[in-house]
């Protein structure tokens, strides 16, 4: 029995250590910015910096508009930056201005773990490069600088190559003179008999240049066309100065989010009813703190105004709420609440008397909402409840007015969400 225990452990080790390796996560990565100076160069370090870091970390990155597994959108503002990793699953996290180069690590740091966080998505494998550099090179960041090059070329990368993948080798000489070659995924770079010679440049900067063509001459005769990606939401068009206080990327955040907290404004109007009594015009006005979907509490108040032969009404219900936003669809949301407050009610008779009772409110309502970009939201409800009393009021003898202490109301309103924080850490 020992022995047979010791057969199943080896032949588990033995799958474990045949098995083949687990795809590799492709990643889309895309940096955009305003027109800003500062801004631009923070962009330019962060497309070199944050890929090499990809795929320090084992992923596959792909170009931007390509199909992957997961995509990362980083857009850069004079404010801060806005960190978007799409998969599967959604992850949003802002950073706020600082010093450069600690915006750049703090931005380096929260898409790598972003994007171990993001379940990705389901996508097509496709072929990669693997870059191998050897010798002295006079530009210490040409591994960086050939890998921003080869992407902007529309090239897949990769650290760890399989058979249908690419190895492209380049040994550079102590002149700035390299030697070019593609072999498989699954080789050496020992065999350099298809090795092409590349001139070192006058510059470094022109001999970078001079070797990122070579390179991606001999690549595009060996490497198969990506896939590109087909979801049209995908596509980011650039944003200009005066857009970029509506970026695409503070959109996405402030709309997206369900857990963001947000305050919101409102006002609404309709109609009010009550059983035995007549229907009123409404008008109504709150404000919000709570999660874009989720728990919330809420102030509000209605005006109700009135009028019969001899009399006028004015009812006031200043009342506080706690409701609860269910997300339907991509925008849509239904709001149930639970209210409680005071009535008043406030009559004035034509020459005579004038008073304010004050009673209690309780009821509930439900709301069916839109929120658009922004936080601009839309919403159609209705509030049913015990407010006030049975208030009766005569005039020459006669009753004019009543009501009793059941109401329900319909309203038609629209609001703001205002993020208080888009996409806090967790």
């Amino acid at each position: 029995m020992k022995s047979f225990g010791t057969a199943r452990l080896v032949l588990l080790l033995l799958a474990i250590l045949l098995a083949p390796p687990p795809p590799q996560t492709s990643v889309e990565l895309r940096v955009t910015s305003v027109d800003d100076g500062a801004a631009k160069l923070l962009e330019q370090a962060l497309v070199q910096r944050l890929g090499a870091r990809l795929l320090e970390d084992g992923y596959r990155v792909v170009p931007a508009g390509r199909a992957a597994g997961v995509r990362v959108w980083v857009h850069l503002e004079a404010t801060g930056a806005t960190i978007e990793t799409r998969g599967a699953t959604l992850r949003i996290e802002t950073v706020p201005a600082g010093d450069p180069a600690l915006v750049s690590l703090e931005i380096q740091q929260l898409a790598t773990a972003l994007v171990d966080e993001v379940e990705p998505g389901p996508a097509e494998p496709q072929p990669a490069v693997a870059l191998e550099l050897s010798g002295a090179p006079r530009d210490p960041e040409l591994r960086e600088r050939l890998q921003r090059g080869l992407l902007g070329r529309g090239f897949a990368l990769t650290r760890q190559p399989n058979a249908d993948d690419r190895r492209l080798c380049v040994a550079v000489a102590d002149s700035g003179e390299a030697r070019v070659h593609v072999v498989g995924g699954d080789r050496s770079c020992d065999d350099e008999s298809s090795a092409v010679q590349v001139p070192a440049g006058e510059t470094v900067a022109r001999g970078r240049e001079i070797l990122l063509a070579e390179v991606a001459a001999a690549l595009d005769a060996v490497v198969p066309e990506p896939v590109p990606w087909q979801d049209s939401s995908a596509t980011i068009r650039p944003v200009s100065a005066s857009e970029s206080s509506q970026s695409p990327s503070a959109e996405s955040s402030e709309s997206s989010d369900p857990r963001a907290l947000v305050f919101t404004v409102a006002a609404h109007g309709g109609v009010l009813a009550r059983t035995g009594g007549p229907i009123d015009g409404l008008a109504g006005f709150g404000v919000r703190v709570g999660r874009r979907r989720g728990l919330g509490g809420a102030i509000d108040c209605i005006v109700v105004p009135s009028r019969a032969e001899g009399l006028r009404v004015v009812e006031a219900v200043p009342t506080a709420a706690l409701d609860w936003r269910i997300g339907f669809a991509e925008r849509g949301v239904v709001a149930l609440g639970l209210f409680a407050g005071v009535h008043l009610h406030h009559y004035a008779q034509t020459g005579g008397a004038r008073d304010t009772r004050v009673g209690a409110s309780a009821g509930a309502t439900v709301r069916l909402g839109w929120l658009g970009r922004r936080g601009a939201l839309l919403f159609a409800g209705l509030r049913a409840g015990w407010s006030g009393g049975n208030f009766v009021h005569v005039y020459d003898t006669a009753v004019s007015w009543r009501r009793s202490d059941m109401v329900l109301g319909l309203e038609f309103g629209a609001g703001w969400d205002i993020a208080l924080r888009r996409g806090g850490r967790r």
